[in-house]
């Protein structure tokens, strides 16, 4: 990537954060796959309790693989063979869960998520 071009790119997620930051909202931003794994590994502890949101992007960068070959109490709503009433359990459990991750359509510099989707 041009360095002017890294250059305005840097400056725009230092301004996203800052603003998401003000919207109480912590934030962080990594490189690449790997880095979202390393963050994802630093941000939680064994045996977490963790959900997920329905999310491609947590397919796509590896995440859900972690949480399936970790060493934490994954309610996967993704597992094959689940009845509905099983789902439905799953989506109840995790409003407690220790960790939820989804991800959002877009960000905007301003700190604001918006999210469309199936639910609501």
């Amino acid at each position: 990537m041009d360095e002017n071009v890294k250059f305005v790119v840097k400056k725009r997620v230092e301004k996203t954060i800052k603003n998401l930051e003000k919207n109480n909202m912590k934030a962080c931003f990594v490189e690449d796959e790997k880095g979202v794994i390393e963050k994802i590994k630093e941000l939680l502890n064994n045996e977490d309790t963790v959900a997920v949101g329905g999310s491609m992007t947590l397919f796509e960068t590896g995440v859900i693989d972690l949480l399936r070959d970790g060493n934490y109490n994954f309610l996967d709503r993704y597992k094959e063979g689940l009845k509905p009433e099983d789902v439905k359990e799953i989506y109840r459990k995790s409003f407690s869960a220790d960790a939820y991750f989804s991800s959002s359509n877009a960000i905007t510099t301003e700190g604001e998520l918006y999210n469309v989707d199936g639910r609501g």
